[in-house]
């Protein structure tokens, strides 16, 4: 019997684990080698069992496993964690054994996710907790459970009561810039907190990204507005699933639509399509546009220098 486990790493390795606990496996994950495979798994009376990680598989090193796993006899019990298998692992995988498929939570699942982490490590986390460390990570990046795993558990050793100012500095990892941050800063015209943000995007981030990131967060923030004035009650649930954004982007959306009026987003949404289509069109270097961009939003005079962007892409 050979079952792989897939998806998240650290659900994944949970899952292998709970299944090796359950068939009297020893709980010692083996490395990528044939020989030590066959060693733990070829043979014995009692139909042995082995661990395989494949999460550090070199190049070129699947096709020596993969005989040593068909040549196994029918006893034997192979546990494998692979969270990210290779085209053509997976093929094998679905041929010749069973797959258990371990998926992160989707980033709205996730608050609840950690919440119930949380409470399985004797941890009752509020919801705002849960959702400003959901807010924190990527879940594209394979470390992103396993770092709030970590989190939580020194969460776990510190005295309640646990709310987001709290908990803050004590988180390994901070925050990264936004773009929520910036478009908040930019708003109330707090020229030195801007300059700040854009230093640090700048160190991550092109230029062009970064006008990028722009237009679509005041994109969304012009339509966050409509739909605001269509139903000035709308719960933020609701506004997520009309936006089709994660709940804490929405909420964040409509906290900051609500301090525009209609003409200060078109005016600035206007100002950035302008400025990203004259870097496109070669007219300016894409630093050129953002910081003249960045300008235009906190002087409050996004038409005039739209209108400037706008005569650089028509001559």
């Amino acid at each position: 019997m050979i079952q792989v486990f897939t998806g998240d790493p650290l659900l994944a390795r949970e899952a292998l684990l709970a299944e090796a606990r359950h068939l009297g496996i020893e709980a010692r994950m083996l490395p990528p080698e044939p020989s030590r495979l066959w060693e733990e798994a070829g043979g014995g009376l009692f139909g042995s069992g082995a661990l395989l990680d494949l999460r550090e598989l070199p190049e070129g090193g699947w096709k020596a496993l993969r005989e040593v796993l068909e040549a196994l006899p029918p006893s034997a019990r192979v546990l494998i964690l692979d969270p990210r298998p290779t085209a053509a692992r997976s093929r094998w995988y679905e041929e010749r054994v069973e797959r258990r498929a371990c998926p992160a939570p989707s980033p709205a699942e996730l608050p609840r996710w950690i919440e119930n982490r949380a409470r399985s490590q004797g941890l009752k986390l509020p919801s705002s907790v849960a959702r400003y460390l959901a807010s924190l990570v990527d879940l594209k990046e394979d470390w992103a459970l396993a770092a709030l795993d970590q989190e939580l558990a020194k969460l776990a050793l510190w005295p309640p009561p646990l709310t987001v100012e709290r908990i803050r500095p004590l988180l390994a990892w901070q925050p990264p810039t936004s773009a929520f941050d910036l478009i908040r800063a930019l708003n109330e015209r707090q020229v030195e907190r801007v300059w700040q943000l854009m230093e640090r995007l700048f160190e991550v981030e092109e230029p062009l990204r970064i006008l990028g990131a722009l237009t679509w967060q005041y994109a969304h923030l012009a339509r966050t507005w409509a739909l605001v004035q269509d139903e000035p009650q709308i719960e933020e649930s609701a506004l997520a699933r009309r936006l089709a954004l994660h709940p804490y982007v929405a909420r964040q959306l409509k906290g900051l639509a609500q301090r525009l009026s209609r003409q200060e987003l078109m005016e600035a949404l206007r100002l950035l399509v302008m400025a990203e289509r004259a870097v496109k069109r070669g007219e300016l270097l894409a630093s050129v546009a953002l910081e003249g961009a960045i300008w235009g939003l906190l002087s409050g005079q996004s038409g005039a220098w739209s209108e400037l962007f706008g005569s650089m892409v028509v001559g």
